[in-house]
């Protein structure tokens, strides 16, 4: 569980990348272009499949009554709450 617990954290970076990724679209600071590609691609579209992975694992094991603590459940509760919000994104 050593991995889904990495995997978690690194869906947490992802996510803030996301969440940085919104305000340069909204704001366009003046950042530098490779800076701000890292933090598109990274925000956008790696966040999104690491959520999705991490998500489906942990629910997988929440259904097969598998008592393992695998990330805290603030952890669990953003990213789960960033794969909704992105989910949301992607389908309007």
């Amino acid at each position: 569980m050593a991995i889904l617990r990495m995997l978690h954290r690194a869906a947490f970076i992802g996510n803030l990348c996301f969440l940085l990724a919104v305000v340069i679209l909204r704001f366009r600071p003046p950042l530098n272009p490779g800076i701000t590609s890292f933090i598109l691609i990274m925000g956008f579209f790696v966040s999104v499949a690491l959520n999705v992975v991490v998500n489906v694992w942990q629910m997988a094991l929440r259904f097969s009554n598998k008592k393992t603590e695998t990330a805290p459940r603030w952890l669990r509760l953003v990213n789960g709450g960033f794969l909704a919000v992105q989910l949301i994104l992607i389908l309007k």
